[in-house]
């Protein structure tokens, strides 16, 4: 890995940690809770200086970072102690973390757009239909729109392309608009050998020829959306067995892609680096978004889970089976990341 690449790995994961933990600090500061310390990384504080009452730290390990409540009994002000806020306040600080991280992906993918929408956005018009394939014998032509598959509207044509990437096989209701008039064909892919995945037989056609402001904002949504369903369905897989833990990266596995990718794209020059960087960036930032609302304990998503419990309950759960419950967790979540680091390790090894 080249040193430019290792940078923008750590450019990435600082910006992504950053916003997420900010999230929790910027609401939890709104609702009256006192934010002890704000760090960025793991490891020695390397810098730290104290503002507004929070102790800002930067640590060497660029691999975390946290949102610290004061959590002393005695200190100045123990109204304003995070279990001590009202139920509602402490559901909004902690669903911010991964709520920030989805407007992060968001901005990104504004400017992605903004910069290269006819590259990177391609709708749902078929410009080619593979002879003899599913979607020939299917009856479907060039110039059909799909509209959606097995009743989920579609709106970018990877929607479809990542669906063929998890699927099993299974037959596939695909909706399309031909003419203005919308029809069905219930589809089967083809196992391809050569991209080792199903496959329709259909080729997409580009961009919209004419990019307006509302088109960049509409399609920035529509491409945030399909990253979401992307990061679901990929879990989706995972959990079903249709993809393997091979397919599971962390850290060190993200600084190898951002390597292959950067060496890519450095033949077409800076702008070419700063969008695939902007388009990792916003990947990154939406699915630890969503992989944050997992509800595992130790993640912001277990977290969630036990302050609904209160808020039906109207009592929390034991401090002692909380803590528990979180250590646990965090414990197997340490487990899996060096299971994952290991994994990325033997990866780049074996290049």
């Amino acid at each position: 890995m080249s040193i430019p690449s290792i940078l923008y790995t750590l450019v990435i994961l600082c910006i992504v940690i950053i916003v997420h933990e900010f999230g929790h600090m910027i609401v939890a500061k709104s609702n009256g809770i006192y934010v002890k310390e704000f760090w960025v990384g793991f490891g020695p504080t390397l810098i730290s200086f104290t503002k507004n009452e929070t102790r800002y730290c930067l640590k060497p390990i660029p691999f975390g970072g946290a949102c610290v409540f004061e959590e002393d009994p005695e200190c100045e002000d123990p109204d304003r102690l995070f279990n001590r806020s009202s139920v509602w306040a402490r559901i909004m600080t902690v669903f911010a973390g991964p709520f920030f991280n989805i407007i992060l992906a968001f901005v990104f993918s504004v400017l992605i757009i903004s910069m290269s929408g006819s590259s990177v956005i391609m709708t749902t018009e078929l410009v080619e239909i593979t002879k003899g394939s599913p979607a020939d014998e299917a009856g479907l032509k060039a110039g059909d729109i799909i509209k959606s598959y097995n009743g989920r509207k579609v709106d970018l044509s990877a929607e479809v392309v990542i669906y063929n990437i998890v699927c099993d096989g299974s037959p596939v209701e695909l909706t399309y608009e031909r003419d203005g008039q919308e029809y069905t064909a219930d589809i089967r892919p083809e196992f391809d050998e050569k991209y080792g995945r199903y496959m329709f037989g259909i080729v997409f056609g580009r961009s919209l020829d004419k990019w307006t402001s509302m088109n960049i904002l509409k399609y920035s949504f529509y491409y945030v959306r399909m990253n979401i369903r992307s990061t679901v369905q990929g879990l989706k897989g995972l959990i079903l067995g249709r993809l393997g833990v091979d397919s599971l990266s962390g850290p060190v596995g993200m600084a190898g892609m951002v390597s292959d990718i950067y060496n890519e794209a450095r033949q077409d020059g800076l702008p070419a680096i700063v969008l695939n960087m902007f388009n990792l960036a916003l990947i990154f930032s939406a699915s630890l978004g969503i992989m944050n609302l997992l509800p595992l304990p130790a993640l912001d998503g277990g977290k969630l889970v036990l302050l609904v419990l209160e808020a039906i309950r109207h009592k929390p759960v034991s401090r002692d089976k909380e803590a528990l419950v979180n250590f646990v967790g965090f414990a197997l979540l340490m487990i899996l990341m060096v299971f994952v680091m290991y994994n990325d390790i033997l990866k780049i090894v074996r290049k």
